[in-house]
C-alpha cells in the first residue's frame, strides 16, 4: 500500500462519472461561458442551517472534499522510508501527468472541478516528495557506525 497514489481515486471517480453519468450531447459550452457541466453542480444533499441559510453540497464539491481527505491519507503514509516510497513517488508524478494531460486535452476534464483536483494532485505530489526526502535524510546517521 506504500506505493498506491490516493489521488488516483478522485481521478477514476471523475472519469467514470464523465463517461457514464452525464449526457455529452446536451453539453455545449459557448464562448465566454464557464465550462462546468450541470452534473457537477447538482446537489447531493441540501438543508437549511440554523442561520436560515440554505446550504447545498454539489457532486463537484463532494469529489473535491474526497480528494482532500485522500491527501491526508497520502501524507500520513509518506513518513515511511521504505523502498516502496520511491516507487510511490514515481507513480504519483505519473498520476499528476495524467491529470494535466486530461485537463489540457479532453473536453469533459476542462472544468473548474477537474482543475481543482489537478491542483490537489500537484500539492499532494510536491508535499509527498518533500516529506519523503526530509524523512530519508533524518534516518541517515551523521557519522556511520563501524
Amino acid at each position: 500500500m506504500g506505493f498506491f497514489p490516493f489521488t488516483i481515486i478522485p481521478l477514476i471517480l471523475y472519469v467514470l462519472a464523465a463517461l457514464f453519468l452525464y449526457d455529452h450531447a446536451n453539453y455545449v459550452v459557448e464562448p465566454g461561458q464557464v465550462a462546468l457541466h450541470p452534473f457537477w453542480s447538482e446537489a447531493v444533499l441540501s438543508f437549511t442551517l440554523v442561520s436560515g441559510q440554505n446550504w447545498a453540497l454539489s457532486y463537484g464539491d463532494l469529489l473535491i472534499t474526497i480528494a482532500i481527505v485522500f491527501v491526508l491519507f497520502s501524507l500520513l503514509k509518506t513518513a515511511s522510508t521504505s523502498k516502496t516510497t520511491i516507487l510511490g513517488n514515481m507513480i504519483m508524478v505519473l498520476v499528476l501527468c495524467v491529470y494535466i494531460i486530461l485537463f489540457l486535452t479532453v473536453d469533459f476534464a476542462g472544468t473548474s472541478t477537474f482543475f481543482i483536483l489537478t491542483v490537489i494532485a500537484l500539492v499532494d505530489t510536491l508535499a509527498t516528495v518533500s516529506i519523503s526526502m526530509v524523512a530519508s535524510h533524518s534516518t541517515m546517521d551523521a557519522v556511520p557506525d563501524d
